[in-house]
């Protein structure tokens, strides 16, 4: 499957043009139970051609489903019982992310078209891309697949080793072979029906660079996250490799170094170019985030909700096209007494995360306006001008809902709030007593255990200024470089640090003319598949933003993620 991301370049897959098989075989050691063929002896690779069935019982085959059948797109590599290691390009579409759900696996499988009785399929629960995957020039380009079901091992499914820690620095590969298999266009420009299998040299990063600069320049990661491989001649990965790995042999058992991730385009024929360089994710960098998300497979969810964040709504559905009434049942409003009045008025937003707990933005609890006290949090509300509020659920049923409105037992506001000035902006409240969740419009939304790739994040809540202030509305929101949010910001003297626990982002539909932010603590979120179920997830909530109206403003966001252990431990030690 073509990916043109980038002007010729291949989000690529494995071909292999030209492959043979030759050499010594030595014979499997039983000391390890990772990266040990079953069938077939130990062997190097020379040269190409097709491969032995059960050469590779750590390859795997990643399809897409479509209406009608399914498609294969990429390669990947079996790493324990539960994962399958692939690019994080060949899970994305047009920049948005796949939901788990268009996945199939194929496990044991040699000959494409014409699968054995060797051959097992299987369904994804989740797919984890790397937080920091760039569509623009494909860095870490690493994901996972999580199955339905735990993997079977057999003599044709196994998995690959990870490489040591000990050994991670390149130059123990630099100039070496490694093994590359996968069922990417031939020498025909034609799919392979047979995996191929071939040897590609490391080549080290300036040789890379001096070979095409206009283009390594912008793929090559200034971190070393990822390193070059080829031969320069016409064995090369191509179209329907990526995602599979590079293999070498270490101590009698195989180990993935690297997954094929981005190549060059022919001029002439707008496909892979065999001659040219070949960009590979480097797993050493990577070991640490691999760990991760291994230890946390089985919880997605920190605080074990099981009705957190339903959208019942099918993930081909364009987040602009859901209906807004019910859509974000979390969204709250901080109710604020008028002192010696009656009188309440709503000045933040807020996230419900749990049936006794809001999110919110720490300053809006800090006591600093006049006359106002923080009271109580408002559930459920759509439309400030009526109530109840009356419209259709997703299927169609024609619904009237009344808000909740219950009174604040305590405020946690984070230790360090505004330490430095302007970060740790936010704060818990503890409700009296449980929210009903039982109703349509009052939902708590889920919290990740660890951070989730995504480009684009809704934003929902009521906006402080600007037209329709009474009634909820949403924007979709863009993530912004770092560097350029910081710059901004500093001409108000004001210093972020936006690489943690601050997020900035640009609104997908706002324009000069309409000039609006968002209440303080409104839910920035995104959707994931989480045990066959779209979810939403809670990424970030409004801080502040630029007071000033021009296009090309960020506003700022704090970054739940940061705050994970805190919320979890304070949550928990309440409830």
């Amino acid at each position: 499957m073509k990916h043109n991301v980038m002007t010729r370049v291949i989000p690529v897959a494995i071909l292999l043009l030209l492959i043979t098989l030759e050499g010594d075989y030595g014979a499997a050691a039983n000391t390890v139970s990772c990266g040990q063929r079953q069938l077939t002896a130990q062997g190097y690779i020379f040269g190409g051609k097709a491969a032995l069935e059960a050469n590779w019982p750590w390859h795997a085959a990643i399809y897409r489903k479509l209406a009608k059948g399914e498609e294969y797109i990429c390669g990947g590599t079996i790493i324990s019982e539960n994962f399958v290691l692939t690019a994080a390009h060949c899970t994305v579409s047009f920049r948005s992310p796949l939901s788990a759900d268009n996945f199939l696996v194929k496990l044991g499988l040699h000959n494409r078209s014409y699968p054995t009785e060797n051959t097992v399929i299987y369904e994804v629960v989740e797919v984890i891309r790397h937080d920091a995957f760039s569509s623009n020039n494909l860095q870490n380009d690493i994901a996972l697949l999580r199955t339905e079901e735990d993997i079977t091992y057999s003599d044709y499914i196994q998995p690959v080793c990870l490489w040591p820690v000990e050994k991670s620095d390149l130059n123990s590969v630099l100039n070496t072979p490694g093994a590359v298999v996968g069922w990417g266009l031939g020498d025909a420009y034609k799919p392979e029906e047979i995996l191929q299998e071939a040897e590609l040299s490391v080549v080290d990063y300036a040789t890379c660079l001096k070979s095409k600069p206009e283009h390594f320049s912008k793929l090559l990661s200034k971190e070393k996250s990822n390193y070059c491989a080829g031969n320069q001649n016409m064995t090369n990965v191509c179209d329907g490799d990526s995602g599979g790995g590079m293999y070498f042999i270490i101590d009698n058992a195989w180990y993935i170094r690297g997954l094929v991730s981005a190549g060059v385009r022919s001029e002439r024929k707008g496909r892979c170019d065999p001659r040219q360089f070949v960009t590979f994710s480097d797993i050493p960098y990577y070991l640490k985030w691999l760990t991760k998300h291994q230890e946390h497979a089985k919880k997605r969810n920190l605080l074990n909700l099981g009705n957190c964040g339903l959208d019942v709504h099918n993930s081909t559905v364009e987040e602009t096209a859901k209906p807004l009434f019910l859509q974000y049942p979390w969204t709250a409003m901080l109710e604020f007494q008028v002192q010696g009045t009656p009188t309440i008025q709503t000045i933040c937003n807020g996230a419900l995360i749990h049936p006794r707990f809001v999110v919110t933005a720490g300053h809006c609890v800090e006591g600093s306006v006049r006359r106002l006290k923080l009271k109580s949090v408002r559930l459920g509300e759509y439309n400030l001008k009526t109530s109840p509020d009356k419209g259709k659920s997703a299927d169609g049923e024609t619904l009237s809902t009344t808000i909740q409105s219950i009174d604040i037992e305590k405020v946690f506001r984070h230790p360090q709030f505004n330490t430095p000035r302007y970060d740790n902006n936010i704060a818990l409240l503890k409700l009296k007593y449980p929210a009903d969740t039982s109703r349509p419009n009052v939902k708590p939304i889920c919290l990740p255990t660890l951070e989730d790739y995504n480009e684009l994040y809704t934003i929902s809540g009521w906006r402080r200024v600007g037209l329709q202030t009474h009634i909820q509305v949403r924007d979709m929101v863009i993530l912004e470089d770092a560097e350029k949010c910081k710059d901004i910001y500093k001409e108000m003297k004001i210093n972020l640090n936006p690489e943690s626990s601050q997020l900035c982002g640009t609104y997908y539909h706002k324009s000069m003319k309409d000039c609006f932010h968002f209440m303080s603590g409104a839910p920035l979120q995104y959707v994931k598949n989480a045990d066959r179920r779209n979810r939403y997830f809670l990424k970030g909530t409004f801080a502040f933003g630029y007071p000033k109206c021009q296009q090309n403003y960020t506003d700022v966001f704090t970054n739940i993620n940061a705050y994970l252990q805190w919320i979890a431990s304070t949550v928990n030690g309440e409830v």
